[in-house]
């Protein structure tokens, strides 16, 4: 249910616009912005890339579209002077209705965002492990690994492109991400913030020797209002 919600989210200015354009040269670039914005958003959802300010621009969404929806129909009035009665009007309004609540939509986003991220531990992305030169993922658990009661455990093994001993990796990918910007955390982990203004959580990763390289448990715990960095 979620998920049809969360497409839902993502489809809906599209849809709107497809109602109201009236040109194909400026339909076309505003559905191509549409389009860019809607693919962000599927871009961190499906863990194509990793961003900080993911939970922002999720929030951001309905905003920018009705921005980018609003100029392209000025322009196009502009262009051709105002729109007509004519059959299509009710569909035409619905559409308008349809902009203007996906916007109040994001406003009880905005609103409920940082309180629904703080009750839920997450499973954190791989895009947010950078891997120094000379190192590469050997295998991913990805959400297999299991749900404690406040946080998720992703487990990654990490070996060596150029025949490095298990101590030299773990001691390279520690010195990695401490140029990085990941710093010092409980139980002798390293940490990193997860996102940005809204969402305060932290990303945290343990890494030990293992025969072939590095065993890294990547883990995302529930935010209890401890700080993203000490």
């Amino acid at each position: 249910m979620f998920q049809i919600l969360w497409w839902l989210y993502v489809l809906w200015p599209l849809g709107c616009w497809a109602a109201l354009a009236r040109t194909r040269l400026l339909g076309g670039i505003v559905g191509a912005a549409l389009v860019g914005q809607a693919v962000v958003l599927i871009g961190l959802e499906y863990e194509w890339w990793s961003l900080l300010t993911a939970a922002e621009l999720t929030v951001a969404y309905p905003f920018g579209s009705l921005l980018a929806i609003l100029v392209g129909a000025l322009a196009e009035r502009r262009l051709r002077g105002r729109r007509p009665e004519a059959a299509d009007g009710h569909r035409v309004g619905g559409a308008t209705v349809a902009v203007v609540c996906h916007a109040i939509v994001g406003v009880v986003v905005a609103a409920a965002y940082p309180l629904y991220l703080s009750g839920f531990a997450y499973y954190p992305s791989l895009a947010e492990l950078p891997l120094p030169s000379g190192l590469a993922v050997q295998r991913d658990s990805g959400t297999a690994g299991g749900c404690a009661s406040h946080d998720c455990t992703r487990e990654v093994s990490i070996g060596s492109t150029s025949d490095l001993p298990p101590a030299a990796v773990a001691a390279r990918l520690r010195d990695g991400l401490s140029a990085a910007g990941w710093t010092a955390g409980p139980s002798g982990s390293l940490q990193h913030p997860h996102g940005w203004l809204l969402d305060k959580r932290v990303v945290r990763v343990f890494i030990t020797e293992s025969p072939r390289g590095a065993s890294v448990e990547l883990v995302g715990p529930e935010y209890f209002g401890e700080a993203a960095t000490p």
